[in-house]
Parts: structure tokens; C-alpha cells; sequence
């Protein structure tokens, strides 16, 4: 999916104008690219349309090109297509896994478990899934493995005792219980599961789904939803399937939001969900070639952005940095996405990086270095500190998220100059 769209899209920025032709090759193309990944039909038009109309409207935004508006209009489009950042709240909880068969629920209760480890949570696991044999000796290893706690019955029959006796074992914050998988979400499954939720009291309770059922993940996500009341789903396999586009939107329209996203087998390969990453994967990043000469005027040192974790502070020394430099300007001019590469730097002018510095002065240490802890709660915090909004705080943590997403792409040995052409290709050219 990713691939496809940012062809079409890099094919409509190479024209030489934006006029009507080209605006409709683009729509023609991105319909094929969306059915293509398994999107709806129906929201397939009805976004094509929108973006129809609203790219060859007469008004043009002040400092933008008609591209450029154009290219605006795809990526809000997108971004609204696949739904809204997970917010992940960081603290003690119960957490209910279910799924039918296939959909990788073992494997991704290790990965639940070791990110709320990694948070500095004592975190235990309870293999529910009495139904798979080789369930229970998968999940004992994984725990192993990542450093929780275990508990299980190898020769168990009946889940709801296991759940009940795991949680009189385990001292813990954060509590996972591994359930059973079946074919389909039959009565017995349902029953089980409704079972394991008057005992376990779950928190939380995510649905496991692969990415490639694609456009089904809608009908599976309402199924669950009516059995047990979902809090929100997980879509494994989103490394390996071009279909996981269709999942993510067929979940956004089921109203039941995606958390995380499973990219790969590693432990570590999980992500709390935000659609500007995949927007900003699909749209593709601008010119690295000019954005770097550019950069290497500035004060700041290219390869000290690799050095550790990609902060909020360092953010703030980037974006002032570059405004205070007054490159802002001619770094746009030699970009040829415009406003379509990652909004941190299109959208970035002195008055909101004074708005962002008010924000950031109103964030305690821990947040500043790992924004991720940044939920809901925390949110209203920082923005009734800084006299903001939360969506202003919202729109902070985005631009961070992008800068970030970008910065992750480079290494040490693609920043110098002879190895340019290594770096594009790591950027997707």
C-alpha cells in the first residue's frame, strides 16, 4: 500500500503543472492504490470526490502552489482515512487479549508485556489458552525471555480457573491474559470469554487481528465488540500485508480504535498507532539532499541528532534552530513535496515554535525525554500549565512524532556526503 501511493503521488509531483488532468490522474491513481490494500469501495469514493473537489477549488491557500495545495489536501485526506493516534494510558492494569486462531495473540502478549516492562511496570502474563497445546509452553518461554512474570497450567482444562489462580499467584502492576482462539467467534468462544471477564475484570480488552483479512477486520472487530465490549484492537502482521491498509480503515470505521500495530516477530517490533507515520510512509519525505545543505548552515550538527533517543528537547533546539536561522523560507523553496513532506517543517513559524516552547516549559522531566508517557491526563496538565489547548499540545507531540519518524531513517554513515544515495534509498527514492 505504502509503495503504491507514494508512487502516484511522486508521478503527480514530477508534472509540470497541477491542472485539472493531473488532479484526476492522481484521484484515478489513488482509488486503485486503496481498493488495491482492500479499502472499502464506498469510503474509496467518497474520499476520492472530497479530494476532487477540493483540489481544484479556485482558492489557493497564501504560499502555497496549486501542488502543494493539492498535495495538502491527499495527506489531511489520508490521515483522516485512517483514524486517530492511540493514546496508551501508562500505569497498573488488567489487560484481556482475544482473538481467533492465526492472529498471533502469544506472540503478542510478550509484546504487550515487555512494553510496559520497558515503562517501569512489574508486569506478569496468565496463558488463558487452554485450548492450543503448544500455547502455554510459547508464552512460559516468552516470558522468560523479556523478564515477567508466568503463570500457567500445562494441563489444564478449564481457562477461568487458570485466570482466577494466576491472579491470586501473581504480584503484579500490569496483568495479560493470553485467551483461546477458534475458528470463528462461535458460542462456545463467547461464553468463554465472557467467562474470563466477570473473573478477570480487564482494564483493557484488545482484540488481536492480522493485518492481511483486510476489510474484514470491520466485521471481526463488531463481532467481538458485541461479545465481550472491546477498549481496542491490535493488528499484527502489518510488516508482511498489503492489505493492512484495508484493516487500519476497516477498524476506524467499526469506531473501535487501533492501539498498537505489530510490525514484525521480535519482541520489540510493536508500535502504539499513529496515522501521521503511515501518512508520512505513503506520501513519502522530501528532498534530503537540499534539506541537508541547508542544515549544515545552521549551528547544530547533523549526526549529534543520532547520538541516543530523538527527544522533545532536541526537538525544540531543531525547530529553533532553523527559525532563527531565518531558512525556514529558502528550505521550502528547494523541497518539491511542499507542504506534503512532514508537517513539522512546513507548518513550523516563529509564533507556534513560542506557542511550542510555552508548552514544553510546562512538561516535567521525564515527559520531555520520553514522550510517550504523554496521555490523556497528562495532556489536560500540560495544557492547563501552558494556558493552551490539548489539541495544541496534541499538534506539538505530532510534529515531534514526524520530525522523529524522519531522524529514525538516518544513520551516522548515510549523513556524510558521499553516502547520499544510500540515505534516499532508505527514504523510500
Amino acid at each position: 500500500m505504502f509503495d503504491r501511493i507514494k508512487e502516484s503521488v511522486q508521478k503527480f509531483s514530477s508534472k509540470g503543472v497541477a491542472d485539472e488532468e493531473a488532479v484526476e490522474q492522481l484521484v484515478k491513481d489513488i482509488q486503485r492504490d486503496l481498493i488495491q490494500a482492500d479499502v472499502d469501495v464506498t469510503l474509496v469514493s467518497e474520499l476520492s470526490t472530497e479530494i476532487r473537489e477540493e483540489a481544484l477549488a479556485d482558492e489557493v491557500p497564501g504560499g502555497l502552489s496549486r501542488k502543494e495545495h493539492v498535495l495538502e489536501i491527499v495527506y489531511n485526506k489520508l490521515e483522516n482515512l485512517l483514524g486517530e493516534e492511540a493514546e496508551v494510558e501508562i500505569g497498573p492494569k488488567n489487560i484481556l487479549l482475544c482473538g481467533l486462531y492465526g492472529a498471533g495473540k502469544t506472540t503478542t502478549t510478550g509484546k504487550i508485556a515487555d512494553f510496559y516492562r520497558k515503562r517501569g511496570l512489574k508486569v506478569g502474563v496468565i496463558a488463558a489458552d487452554t485450548d492450543r497445546p503448544a500455547a502455554y509452553d510459547q508464552l512460559k518461554q516468552i516470558a522468560e525471555d523479556i523478564g515477567v512474570e508466568f503463570y500457567g497450567e500445562s494441563d489444564a482444562e478449564d481457562p477461568v480457573k487458570v485466570v482466577e489462580n494466576g491472579m491470586k499467584e501473581l504480584d503484579t502492576e500490569v496483568t495479560i491474559v493470553d485467551s483461546a482462539g477458534r475458528n470463528s467467534l462461535n458460542e462456545e468462544l463467547s461464553q468463554e470469554l465472557s467467562q474470563i471477564n466477570n473473573v478477570f475484570q480487564p482494564d483493557e480488552k484488545y482484540l488481536v487481528i492480522p493485518a492481511d483479512i483486510g476489510q474484514s477486520a470491520r466485521e471481526q472487530a463488531e463481532s467481538f465488540e458485541s461479545a465481550v465490549g472491546l477498549t481496542g484492537v491490535i493488528v499484527t502482521k502489518m510488516d508482511s500485508s498489503a492489505k493492512g491498509g484495508g484493516a487500519l480503515v476497516a477498524c476506524r470505521n467499526s469506531n473501535i480504535s487501533v492501539k498498537f500495530i505489530g510490525t514484525g516477530e521480535r519482541m520489540q517490533d510493536l508500535e502504539m498507532y499513529d496515522p501521521v507515520d503511515f501518512v508520512s510512509e505513503m506520501i513519502g519525505q522530501p528532498d534530503l539532499e537540499s534539506l541537508l545543505e541547508k542544515i549544515e548552515e545552521l549551528e547544530t550538527d547533523p549526526e549529534a541528532l543520532l547520538e541516543g533517543e530523538f527527544t522533545l528537547e532536541d526537538f525544540k533546539q531543531q525547530i529553533e534552530s532553523v527559525t532563527d536561522a531565518g531558512l525556514m523560507e529558502e528550505m521550502m523553496q528547494q523541497l518539491p513535496f511542499g507542504a506534503q513532506m512532514p508537517s513539522n517543517i512546513t507548518d513550523i513559524t516563529e509564533e507556534k515554535v513560542s506557542s511550542y516552547n510555552v508548552i514544553m516549559d510546562s512538561m516535567n522531566r521525564e515527559e520531555l525525554t520520553d514522550p510517550t508517557v504523554i496521555d490523556g491526563s497528562r495532556r489536560e496538565r500540560i495544557a492547563e500549565g501552558s494556558g493552551t489547548s490539548t489539541s495544541e499540545v496534541r499538534d506539538l507531540i505530532k510534529h515531534y512524532r514526524q520530525t522523529k519518524n524522519m531522524v529514525d531513517k538516518f544513520d551516522k554513515k548515510s549523513m556524510k556526503r558521499g553516502n547520499m544515495q544510500d540515505m534516499m534509498q532508505k527514504l523510500g527514492f
